[in-house]
């Protein structure tokens, strides 16, 4: 099963997005290792970390629960590289999708991924969630060095 094609199926319509509650995890179950959410705070334009599954925490070195993009990442280009994506996100509610290396500072240095970023909205309507899935891919595509934790 396919993530997109799941949340397109949740969508219930062309003006309608699903809400968290219309995810069930039992149906994406072989999904959850990769899956993500991210609650926007509009007020503040932040994200933060509801929820990361074990694959994600595993492949990036950390498990950011509860804190902020800000607070999680320590990487002075967030803004324009890898928060803008999420933001244009909430602003047209329209999914993104890319592969490369990581936009946002892990614990795991040279981290080549692919991410899927859904938007979510309690009503229906405006953007309020995200949710995300990666997938870590091999580097040996892009260089023959192993993954390795920044500082070592």
């Amino acid at each position: 099963m396919l993530l997109h094609d799941y949340w397109r199926a949740r969508c219930g319509g062309t003006d309608r997005l699903p809400s968290e509650h219309d995810i069930r995890a039992e149906q994406i179950e072989p999904l959850l290792p990769f899956v993500w959410l991210l609650d926007f705070e509009r007020d503040t334009s932040e994200f933060r970390y509801r929820l990361i599954g074990p694959a994600v925490v595993n492949g990036v070195g950390g498990d950011y629960t509860g804190r902020t993009l800000a607070e999680a990442h320590d990487n002075g280009c967030l803004q324009g590289r890898a928060v803008r994506p999420l933001l244009d996100m909430m602003s047209d509610a329209s999914p993104r999708w890319r592969q490369g290396p990581a936009l946002l500072a892990h614990e795991i240095a040279d981290l080549w991924l692919e991410s899927l970023i859904l938007p979510l909205a309690s009503d229906h309507r405006t953007p309020d969630q995200v949710l995300g899935m990666t997938l870590f891919l091999a580097r040996e595509r892009q260089s023959n060095q192993p993954a390795r934790r920044r500082g070592v």
